[in-house]
Formats: C-alpha cells, sequence, structure tokens
C-alpha cells in the first residue's frame, strides 16, 4: 500500500531530508508541498523545495503551493544565523 503525502514545510536542511524521503521512499507517493514561512526569505524557502523536488529527480511531478508568506500573529523571526541566508548552510 503507498502512502499519499502533503508536506508542509519551511524548507531548512532538516525538511529537505524529509522530502527527499518523501520523494525517493518506494511506499511512499508525495502529492504536494506546501510551503509557509520559516527559517529564511519566503522566496528561499520556495526555491529551495523547487531545487531538493529536481535533486531527487522528481521536477515538474511535485506541486509546490505557495501559503502564509508572514506569521500571522508575531513578528517574523528570521533563523539564518542556524541555517545560513539560503536556508541550506550555503550548500544549496
Amino acid at each position: 500500500m503507498t502512502l499519499r503525502m502533503i508536506i508542509d514545510t519551511d524548507t531548512a536542511q532538516d525538511d529537505a531530508f524529509a522530502l527527499l524521503i518523501g520523494l525517493r521512499h518506494p511506499g511512499a507517493s508525495l502529492e504536494a508541498v506546501t510551503i509557509n514561512y520559516g527559517n529564511v526569505a519566503f522566496d528561499q524557502m520556495v526555491e529551495n523545495a523547487l531545487y531538493t523536488i529536481e535533486v531527487a529527480g522528481r521536477a515538474g511531478q511535485v506541486p509546490v503551493y505557495e501559503g502564509a508568506r508572514l506569521p500571522l500573529l508575531a513578528p517574523f523571526d528570521d533563523s539564518s544565523y542556524v541555517h545560513g541566508a539560503d536556508g541550506f548552510g550555503g550548500a544549496g
């Protein structure tokens, strides 16, 4: 039985690993990725998700949907000091 999934992420290193598992595991079917504000600039997170999907050999097969660009109630807390400006610690 195939596990159908949607992953909601802010696409830093740990999230890219989760995406890779969802994209490559034979028992999983990643149906979509949704992006919400988080660790670094929103557009960078979208780029990271698309890049991860491409690296997994699934470019154009998994839709990426944009969610909330900023927190609804609290100010945005940039975590680039942890994950680097690109969210991948400069590895992307």
